[in-house]
């Protein structure tokens, strides 16, 4: 059986045939690091980039959701296969608006080259850099759109920002 993506009028749905693989359980996903089924197939794949191997989808995938004021995804696993379905709406019942303004999204492909706060502060056409961040990039990195390159400092004059893979 192939891998189904069926859109619903309030969610999509991705069914994977096989189930999880391993030891690992539906409430452990993006906790705990999995076992791999092939792992000289997925260290190749890291290697030519086509996929990270750092087990951080479903915390992206996470984080994005939470962004945007989504529900969080539902995983079921069941004998034979895997589904995980995403809702558009958000909790309260309300169909999500379009959550980022030409402004952001404009500010986003900018920032797929790490950017420092002055090229930001300048590609805004803003004089203060803390106002340029506070502003503009704080809610976005808040919403998991934009990512530190030093998260640990985030004060750093070192520190760039850079578009999240989503």
């Amino acid at each position: 059986m192939p891998i189904q993506v069926v859109m619903y009028e309030d969610r999509l749905e991705i069914r994977n045939p096989g189930g999880i693989y391993g030891r690992l359980r539906v409430d452990q996903l993006g906790k705990v690091q999995p076992d791999t089924r092939n792992p000289v197939l997925a260290s190749a794949l890291e290697i030519l980039e086509v996929t990270e191997n750092r087990y951080s989808g479903i915390p992206t995938m996470r984080r994005a959701l939470a962004g945007a004021g989504l529900p969080e995804p539902v995983f079921q696993d069941t004998r034979g296969s895997f589904l995980v379905e995403f809702y558009k709406m958000r909790e309260d019942g309300q169909e999500q608006p379009d959550r980022l303004t030409e402004e952001e999204k404009s500010l986003l492909i900018f920032c797929r080259t790490p950017r420092t706060r002055r090229e930001i502060c300048d590609y805004l056409g803003l004089s203060s850099t803390t106002y340029a961040i506070q502003r503009h990039v704080t809610p976005l990195v808040e919403k998991g759109f934009i990512c530190l390159s030093i998260p640990e400092k985030p004060s750093s004059p070192r520190q760039l920002y850079f578009t999240a893979r989503v």
